[in-house]
């Protein structure tokens, strides 16, 4: 497995960003059930587009 050049600003990454952001609220969901109510599940499919279109976006602040 190679790393990308930049690994160490992933964290910086608008689309690591919102990965992480889609495993928060898969962990909340799961331990609070009462925010299946609140998030209907296409939701995830709009975060996980989110994520594509946020890969594929330059970052300049990476670039530096």
């Amino acid at each position: 497995m190679q790393l990308i050049d930049n690994w160490k600003d992933a964290l910086k990454m608008q689309s690591v960003q919102a990965g992480g952001a889609i495993a928060a609220l898969g962990v909340a969901e799961q331990l609070m059930p009462q925010l299946q109510a609140v998030l209907p599940p296409i939701a995830y499919g709009v975060l996980g587009l989110l994520v594509m279109v946020a890969r594929v976006i330059l970052q300049p602040k990476l670039n530096k």
